[in-house]
């Protein structure tokens, strides 16, 4: 086990009284990630994006025996000659060629499998780099930082069962106060909500459903958490009645990340706005049309695309995500897309005629979200929906005929569609929660 590795999962199982102790005492700010850390920091803008693409993909060619063989003495100068002559690859083309994938003298001492989730089929496997945390944590912290953040203490509420019955862990490196995700117990939302308080916790780091309920919680029991400045929601989507209720109705700034494992292309929201700001110093992101043409043009949905920039042990060059995207104008520079759809959030709902359509675009008014505490689709076959909902003490009658017919009109017919009334939502065996859970595959 590395040292990162230790850090992030046994450290915390240490005593709270001591782990609190050394909390304390850090005041190291970027310090405690090492000096890799620091270097990268300073060494990441040094080469422009097109640099760097064009440096990986030669080297993948180089050294990499799938792509040796499929463009044998190709030399990549631009990135336009990148797009017209290196093809596109998916997850089939990586598990039936998995070896040929892995770089020539690779040193196993310095990198590791791991295996994506497998929205779909047969999970992804790939090698990664052991000093991956570096990357990792540059471009989460650079993200965080537009929220105002340096280094605070994050309370945590995502994929960890706490033992021993422990209230709480402390990771006094990261800055973790980490709470149990899976205990959904209003009881155990309370102790949440006191050490939070107690500690003047400002920022949270949560899966969005998780979020969701613990503040839905605090607001329904008129518990003060106007000291809570960020919500940081990843891994999962982030559902519209969820981002009202935390943005809108509590107004706490939301931070939401689209990466993945195979850490090729990263996006993530910048306060007051939900559009994503590309990262283009994380790894080259396109979109592509229904015909694998490049797309520029603003406002045209494409499929995200990604080449890493990090991994030289097993290279994916071109990737095919499944996700979706268009570009749109932002705030800023750089370059910016719209709702990401598609296997990340396992977003797409079909109708009878196959015609898919997203959970987005659904559009739920808030009038209705502040009525209910959850909400959840199922799809086992096209053409039928069902939907599972956690009543609020507001909800009526004309709530129910609100979304039984909204949710009629969008599957072409009432009986189309099932409502069932649930005292809580079904989440996956790792705590997280999907809005649609879908056996339909298009």
């Amino acid at each position: 086990m590395s040292l990162a590795d230790y850090i992030k999962t046994q450290i915390p199982l240490w005593p709270n009284w001591l782990t609190s102790a050394m909390l304390k005492l850090n005041f190291f700010g970027p310090l405690c990630y090492g000096f890799s850390y620091l270097k990268y920091g300073k060494t990441i803008q040094r080469e422009s994006a097109e640099d760097k693409l064009i440096e990986m993909v030669n080297f993948a060619i180089k050294n990499v025996p799938y792509y040796r063989k499929r463009y044998a003495g190709l030399v990549i100068r631009s990135r336009e000659e990148f797009e017209e002559k290196i093809g596109f690859i998916d997850k089939d083309i990586v598990m039936a060629n998995w070896d040929d994938f892995v770089a020539d003298n690779m040193e196993s001492s310095q990198c590791y499998i791991e295996t994506t989730g497998g929205t779909s089929g047969k999970p992804m496997k790939f090698l990664s780099p052991k000093n991956r945390y570096v990357h990792s944590m540059y471009f989460w912290h650079k993200s965080l930082k537009e929220f105002g953040w340096n280094y605070d203490v994050m309370g945590v509420i995502r994929n960890h069962r706490l033992p021993g019955g422990r209230i709480y862990m402390v990771n006094p490196v990261m800055k973790h106060v980490i709470f149990d995700g899976f205990n959904k117990d209003e009881q155990y939302y309370l102790q949440i909500w006191q050490v939070l308080k107690k500690r003047r916790i400002r920022f949270l780091y949560c899966y969005p459903s998780a979020a969701y309920d613990f503040l839905k919680f605090c607001h329904s029991h008129n518990l003060d958490i106007s000291f809570i400045k960020t919500c940081a929601l990843t891994s999962e989507a982030v559902a519209d009645y969820q981002r009202e209720f935390i943005n809108d109705v509590l107004h706490i700034d939301i931070l939401i990340s689209y990466a993945h494992s195979e850490k090729l292309c990263q996006a993530c929201t910048v306060p007051g706005r939900y559009l994503y700001k590309i990262e283009e110093d994380h790894g080259y992101m396109e979109l592509i049309d229904e015909n694998d043409n490049v797309v520029t043009n603003k406002d045209v949905s494409g499929e995200i695309v990604g080449t890493t920039f990090l991994n030289r042990f097993f290279p994916l060059i071109r990737y095919r995500t499944g996700d979706m995207s268009s570009y749109c104008d932002g705030p800023g520079e750089g370059r910016w897309l719209k709702d990401i759809l598609g296997r990340w959030n396992k977003s797409m709902i079909y109708r009878k005629n196959c015609d898919p359509i997203s959970t987005t675009a659904l559009n739920l008014h808030s009038a209705f979200n502040e009525h209910i505490k959850g909400l959840q689709y199922i799809q086992y076959e096209i053409g039928f929906l069902t939907a599972l909902i956690v009543k609020d003490d507001k909800y009526t009658e004309a709530d129910h005929e609100f979304i039984k017919r909204h949710l009629g009109n969008a599957m072409c017919g009432d009986e189309n569609v099932e409502i069932r009334y649930v005292d809580k939502l079904i989440y996956q065996p790792n705590g997280k929660f999907v809005q649609l859970i879908s056996t339909v595959i298009q």
